[in-house]
């Protein structure tokens, strides 16, 4: 039974050093399909960094440092295998977690296309001032759907030392384009039956 215990957990070390290998590659190939990356800054809740990734790969490598001050040469492929795990977990999870602003739109998480707005989609922003920076609020129209209910909402969190330069970029991208609309008399009614 300890044998079969035994190959059951070193298959699944290889198979999260797999997935986590892709996860990462596949994190990293989207941070280089973006292009013109005007400014980008960590999100995460770590000072930046990602919380949970970043917690496991200090414990993992607080644990190997333990297990080579010991000499316990017998674990070292399962906490080297460990450490390859967390830090690409790590990799991913901090590409994931970074903001991007480009001269195409927004992109609050490269894995997760729902989380890129280009400029021309959106509609509205609102700042809300917080102790330590701003909250943008973006409505932006969805290309696929009604005018009735094609709006979604997206918002990030804006560092107080990147807040100016952000300030800036969406003033460029956004608010001569929002200010010289005007919202004309339409009949809703009239369009859909037509």
């Amino acid at each position: 039974m300890e044998y079969y215990l035994s190959i059951f957990f070193k298959g699944v070390i290889v198979f999260f050093s797999i997935a986590s290998t892709l996860l990462a590659a596949y994190s990293y190939q989207n941070k280089l399909r973006l292009r013109t990356v005007r400014l980008s800054w960590g999100a995460g809740k770590l000072g930046g960094y990602p919380l949970f990734a970043t917690v496991f790969l200090l414990i993992i490598m607080g644990l190997s440092w333990v297990v080579l001050y010991q000499e316990d040469i017998s674990r070292y492929p399962v906490f080297l295998a460990y450490m390859w795990i967390g830090s690409m977990w790590f990799i991913s999870s901090y590409l994931a977690s970074k903001y991007y602003i480009t001269d195409y739109g927004i992109v609050k998480n490269i894995n997760e296309p729902s989380q890129t707005i280009p400029w021309f989609q959106i509609m509205d922003y609102v700042e809300r001032p917080k102790t330590d920076g701003v909250e943008y609020l973006f409505t932006y129209s969805e290309m696929d759907k009604t005018l009735m209910d094609g709006y979604q909402k997206v918002k990030f969190f804006v560092p107080r030392r990147r807040y100016y330069a952000v300030k800036k970029i969406v003033s460029l991208k956004l608010e001569n384009r929002i200010e010289g609309q005007y919202l004309p008399d339409i009949d809703l009614k009239r369009i859909q039956e037509d």
